[in-house]
């Protein structure tokens, strides 16, 4: 078991954003997981089912995709043991 098979995207804050990779061609693209929502048939799906359901967006790819959750916020280093 992952973090996929174990969240919902109704789980998922409606600003959470997506990162959606194509595991053929690379290219990257972010969605808002209400965006994913609205998609038919999407409300009560795992995350894992959704990244098996999405493919890539450019034209003639289609490859499968990989999703991770972006996590916004501010970055800091580790300054640990520093004086």
């Amino acid at each position: 078991m992952n973090w996929k098979s174990e969240l919902k995207l109704a789980d998922l804050d409606a600003s959470q954003r997506l990162e959606i990779t194509c595991k053929r061609c690379g290219h990257l693209r972010y969605e808002k997981a209400v965006d994913i929502l609205n998609l038919d048939g999407m409300r009560h799906v795992w995350l894992d089912e959704i990244e098996f359901a999405l493919c890539c967006d450019r034209p003639r790819c289609k490859g499968g995709v990989r999703i991770a959750m972006v996590h916004s916020g501010k970055m800091e280093g580790f300054v640990g043991g520093m004086p």
